[in-house]
């Protein structure tokens, strides 16, 4: 299955283009959306007319909001919004306590280490069907 929008959160811009072009060669995603600032992929969110992505590749260590800034203004957004979204926690954290912090998220399906890798997204386009 091929998502029509996956959004990328990533305060990197190599980690952004490294993430998507896996995306592209896995043939994950018709389109992407790259924020290299949660605020602007809130705001991103937050318009009515916006396309709503199926899924969201969260960063957690970003400076201004952090990637548990970006979830509680997540929660914010209306019911019609989050359902529709699947939020995949991306990070280099080893911090097992941000693992048990990011499920506590009922959008955060998945928590990957980075890099994002073909075999990563074959494995969750199979958890998504």
């Amino acid at each position: 299955m091929q998502v029509d929008l996956a959004m990328l959160i990533d305060d990197s811009d190599v980690d952004l283009f490294i993430q998507k072009r896996f995306i592209e060669i896995a043939g994950f995603a018709k389109n992407i959306k790259a924020y290299n600032s949660p605020v602007q992929a809130i705001t991103y969110l937050q318009e009515s007319d916006s396309l709503i992505p199926q899924i969201i590749f969260l960063d957690l260590n970003m400076p201004d909001m952090d990637g548990f800034g970006f979830l509680d203004k997540f929660v914010e957004l209306p019911e019609k919004t989050r359902e529709l979204v699947k939020v995949v926690v991306l990070t280099s954290s080893s911090n097992h306590m941000d693992k048990k912090r990011a499920e506590t998220y009922t959008s955060v399906t998945n928590f990957l280490s980075k890099p994002l890798s073909v075999d990563a997204l074959k494995a969750l386009n199979k958890k998504m069907e």
